[in-house]
């Protein structure tokens, strides 16, 4: 039986070379139904937002259980739309996770606001209540806490929720990494992005993400005056209501009510997102699958540490990120020899305080997150997607090993 799996590992590896292709770290999984379906918007009236738009949005809120979902063009405007629902502006301070993609913490500065980073805890990879209370307590409360649901774990929401009615801030649940995953509250499961402990929730449908639409992205929310807001602001501030209307006016009438963006997504997109939404459940089982592969083989290593298995929570991975805990030089030396072999990894993520832009404006030093920066030397996220063969995710557990023995 080892001999055969060698040998099929083996062909994988060959496979690769012969074709000049590569396994990289994520990747979409599209059926014909998705075809179909983006075709047959395609040969309809309509392109831009239109009816499946508002399909889709109402597939994401039965999903999640929020009441309104609004749909738009990708996770990043989903952030920024967020933070205008909440009138974000100048010098208003805002708090994310250092372990995150770029988009979470530019949203505030987009609207002129300040972000300012709290520490993660270890345990979960994601921002910790802990830090955050002293944050508030020592230095200053925030507008609004945005918590991350890295790699698909759902950020520790009921704790930060009770400290934003201890101290009056605002909760937005960047949820771009967890669309499938829930977590248990007072013997409930309780779906990220279904807003139960936060004002307003994002999804993203890049390609590498659990279900895709191309770009797209959604912002949730159980606030209706938030939600008619998020609306307006995502079509240029425009307003289009028959009590604007005088009896001059005509259907074509609008009131341009606040500066705004063209934040819109396509139907054909909507369409995409909407036929991916039905096999979340088959893609959420195949990424489970796959991590408990990759946890059965690399468990039995002390030079690794595994990703968080939270207790009470229905993970639905993003992402695989595996520790090295021998440190970067180590994790450095696996990146390169996996990229030899054609197995494309990532890092997940620099510490965003560290960028430039952020280094300029407010000078935050090295060190001001340690366990954010320790989790980022270490860290190295595997290939985590359907499509993976059980042969490619063999191939990948073998190098990996082969290069840590």
């Amino acid at each position: 039986m080892r001999e055969d799996f060698k040998r099929r590992v083996q062909e994988v590896e060959y496979r690769l070379t012969a074709t000049n292709s590569f396994i990289s770290y994520g990747h979409q999984s599209i059926s014909e139904e998705d075809i179909e379906a983006v075709a047959c918007v395609l040969k309809s009236p309509f392109l831009t937002t239109g009816p499946v738009a508002a399909e889709f949005e109402s597939a994401l809120c039965h999903l999640t259980g929020a009441k309104h979902a609004i749909v738009c063009s990708n996770g990043t405007t989903a952030l920024h739309l967020a933070c205008l629902g909440l009138g974000i502006s100048e010098n208003d301070l805002g708090i994310t996770s250092p372990i995150t993609f770029l988009a979470s913490a530019n949203c505030v500065e987009f609207c002129g606001g300040r972000t300012d980073f709290v520490d993660i805890d270890p345990a979960s990879l994601c921002l910790s209540p802990e830090k955050l209370e002293d944050y508030c307590k020592n230095v200053a409360v925030p507008k609004v806490v945005i918590p991350v649901d890295f790699a698909g774990i759902p950020a520790d929401l009921p704790t930060i929720h009770s400290l934003s009615k201890k101290y009056g801030f605002h909760i937005i649940e960047d949820a771009a990494h967890s669309i499938g995953s829930s977590y248990e509250w007072n013997g409930s499961q309780i779906s990220c992005g279904a807003c139960v402990h936060s004002d307003l929730a994002i999804f993203s449908f890049h390609p590498v993400k659990t279900i895709t639409s191309g770009e797209g992205g959604a912002v949730l929310t159980n606030d209706d005056k938030l939600a008619e807001r998020i609306r307006m602001m995502r079509s240029h501030g425009i307003e289009r209501r028959i009590d604007l209307l005088t009896k001059n006016d005509g259907p074509w009438y609008h009131e341009m009510a606040d500066l705004s963006y063209n934040c819109r997504i396509t139907d054909f997109q909507c369409a995409l997102g909407k036929s991916q939404l039905k096999r979340l459940q088959s893609f959420k089982a195949r990424r489970r699958e796959i991590v408990d592969h990759y946890n059965t083989a690399f468990g039995k290593f002390n030079e690794l540490t595994l990703p968080p298995d939270p207790k009470g929570s229905s993970v639905c991975y993003h992402l695989y990120s595996l520790q090295f805990n021998d440190g970067s030089q180590k994790r450095y030396e696996v990146f390169q020899e996996l990229w030899k072999v054609r197995i494309y990894c990532q890092i997940h993520y620099i510490p965003i305080y560290w960028q430039p832009y952020y280094n300029r404006k407010y000078g935050y030093p090295i060190g001001k997150c340690p366990n954010a920066e320790a989790y980022y030397a270490h860290c190295l996220s595997l290939p985590l997607y359907p499509a993976l063969s059980d042969d490619e995710v063999g191939y990948i557990i073998e190098s990996v090993i082969n290069l840590i023995r």
